[in-house]
């Protein structure tokens, strides 16, 4: 059975969107999977384009469980970015049949996805994320994550105050 994880309670003042909330928590296990796997993608696409498999390669490819936690932080900030820019109307109509949490889930995947392609594909991202949840070399884990936070934060142009988000100019 999959649980989700209990998010801080509010990241910015408007963030209020519990169904949005609950719904980026559910499909949170499998989405650190999925970027785990993209990262390793990533990795081959870059660094092995000619697709030669070495020690590094095949040891790399045995690997088949992934040790996530590193990126829960992470994916925590992503889902309050998405909250924050995308994710402000609670009150529109959807007229396929589908509930909200279904809507919500679905197009946090689709800008997830988007924003997995441009992070992933920098080798500062792909290399941490291998690093840390494949090889499981968590040594300096904690520097990795703030490099990782920082980029993320700048990216989005936003501060992270004292567990607030401010969105810069």
């Amino acid at each position: 059975m999959v649980t989700s994880r209990t998010y801080q309670d509010k990241y910015f003042k408007q963030d209020k969107n519990s169904i949005l909330r609950a719904a980026q928590g559910f499909v949170e296990p499998q989405f650190l999977k999925h970027w785990v796997e993209y990262a390793i993608e990533c990795f081959h696409a870059n660094e092995n384009p000619l697709g030669l498999e070495d020690d590094f390669i095949l040891h790399l490819k045995s690997i088949e469980n992934y040790d996530t936690a590193f990126l829960r932080d992470l994916y925590e900030l992503l889902a309050a970015i998405y909250r924050l820019k995308k994710g402000n109307n609670q009150l529109e109509f959807i007229w396929d049949g589908r509930s909200h949490y279904e809507v919500y889930a679905e197009s946090w995947k689709d800008e997830f996805d988007k924003w997995l392609d441009y992070f992933c594909n920098l080798p500062e991202f792909y290399r941490a994320i291998i690093k840390i949840c494949v090889l499981k070399q968590g040594t300096s884990s904690k520097f990795l994550f703030y490099a990782m936070r920082r980029i993320i934060l700048t990216h989005f142009n936003v501060e992270l105050g004292r567990n607030k988000m401010i969105k810069s100019a």
